[in-house]
């Protein structure tokens, strides 16, 4: 604790470069470890250092990679958000949207730590909303592919939007029907490029179904959901024109080299999205008149092959009972 404490006057920004370099070496490594998170996260100033840190081009990289190791634990991202939140949200988004930022993916990564446990999220979500159309602005940079002209991918934005959506305020800045966020979000529950990216489409699809409120609109001709939670659960089975008819248009005579969706916790989140949508009698007789038990029979073989898994195959299973009733 001593030496953590001389180390603190050499992480403001008025100490030598040298020093700073070196301290900050020396904190990264302390954040390699639970134990030596929880030291840290005892000390405020050290904290705010950091924070101030961020700013500083020639040490801002390893500053940020201290607040993302720091904020990979739940108790390090629950004093994060504490002590440092009023500052850390705006100075986050503020570089998320620098189109010439380099560490936007880092910055990216911090605010999906600090939303992950779902009793951080209304703090969070607080300072963002204070940031006029602030999820508004995030989820042009996400669909806007090459947004930052420094190569950062900002992937961790799908998980950013699949955490806030955990929360019922967050939700609805995703089902605002008149900014249309989840029409333009939805694509990427399909999206080849990056698995963080589609599972956080994906989940934040998943935590919209959980709000039976909006189940109806969700289902309705302009949004239609139904097919983008299909249609990567689909394989390449072939089925005879009678069931072809009653699948949505994107999910027929597909083919043999139709690929299913490699990562199960996305497959799980899709079928869990099922379920979610069997909560209303509409919803299950929807489901039913769109195919969706014949898809899940050949994805329940699936996963009873060795290429399954037995959390889908058990969530599979949930829907297919709620279904044949």
């Amino acid at each position: 604790m001593d030496a953590l404490e001389e180390l603190v006057p050499f992480l403001s920004k008025s100490a030598r470069l040298d020093l700073r370099v070196v301290s900050l070496s020396h904190v990264l490594g302390i954040t390699g470890s639970a134990e030596g998170i929880k030291l840290l996260i005892t000390n405020e100033i050290l904290l705010k250092n950091l924070l101030d840190l961020t700013t500083d081009e020639s040490v801002a990289k390893d500053a940020i990679l201290c607040l993302i190791n720091i904020t990979a634990e739940e108790f390090g991202a629950s004093a994060i958000v504490d002590k440092l939140s009023e500052r850390l949200v705006p100075a986050a988004y503020e570089a998320i949207l620098d189109e010439d930022c380099k560490l936007s993916d880092a910055w990216c990564m911090v605010l999906c730590n600090i939303t992950r446990p779902e009793q951080l999220v209304e703090p969070v979500l607080k300072h963002l909303l204070s940031i006029e159309f602030a999820l508004e602005k995030l989820t042009t940079c996400f669909t806007r592919i090459n947004y930052n002209k420094q190569k950062c991918h900002l992937n961790y934005l799908g998980p950013l939007f699949s955490n806030v959506s955990q929360s019922k305020a967050g939700r609805a800045v995703f089902c605002n029907q008149t900014t249309g966020l989840l029409g333009r979000l939805l694509p990427f529950v399909h999206h080849d490029g990056s698995v963080v990216r589609r599972g956080g489409a994906v989940g934040l699809l998943k935590n919209v179904c959980f709000d039976s409120s909006v189940h109806a609109w969700l289902l309705n001709e302009e949004m239609d959901v139904l097919p983008f939670i299909l249609l990567p659960l689909a394989g390449p089975e072939e089925f005879d024109d009678e069931t072809n008819e009653k699948l949505p248009v994107d999910l027929q005579y597909l083919g043999p080299d139709k690929k299913r969706e490699e990562a199960p916790d996305v497959r799980q989140m899709l079928v869990e999205s099922l379920a979610q949508l069997c909560a209303t009698r509409k919803g299950r007789l929807h489901l039913r008149d769109h195919g969706t038990y014949e898809i899940l029979r050949e994805l329940h073989k699936f996963e009873c092959s060795p290429e399954g898994d037995k959390a889908v195959l058990a969530a599979v299973e949930n829907v297919v009972d709620i279904l044949i009733r």
